[in-house]
């Protein structure tokens, strides 16, 4: 029993002795962390996995800025409506485009911070 007394002791000793050095340590002003800085996105670099498909559509987009679901149904004719939106899921999720509902129809159009990329860089030519 003596044991079970001098463990209960110990551990209360131990979790009091914890909290004081955590105190002391945080005794100065608190100091708030800055959020990391995102690292820049190679738009490039995740530009050259996409498939042939999945470029087709981004380079339409590029072009066209905002497209609904419908509209891109009728363009990409030639793939399955399913497999449309599986690739235009697979391109918002590479923060390509981002979907919308204009109307009450689900609408892509280019990210901002992708588009601004493209725009500037002169070495892209954009359909008009």
């Amino acid at each position: 029993m003596d044991n079970m007394l001098e463990l209960g002791v110990a551990l209360v000793v131990g979790v009091c002795l914890g909290y004081l050095l955590g105190k002391v340590g945080n005794s100065g002003s608190p100091e708030v962390a800055e959020p990391a800085a995102e690292p820049p996105v190679n738009w490039w670099q995740i530009r050259n996995t996409l498939t042939g498909t999945q470029l087709q559509i981004l380079q339409y987009m590029e072009a066209k800025k905002t497209a609904s679901i419908t509209h891109l149904q009728e363009k990409f004719s030639f793939i399955p409506d399913r497999e449309l939106y599986y690739r235009l899921e697979q391109i918002c999720l590479m923060d390509f485009l981002d979907r919308g509902r204009e109307d009450g129809e689900v609408s892509y159009s280019l990210n901002p911070n992708y588009s601004g990329t493209v725009e500037d860089d002169k070495t892209v030519i954009l359909m008009q």
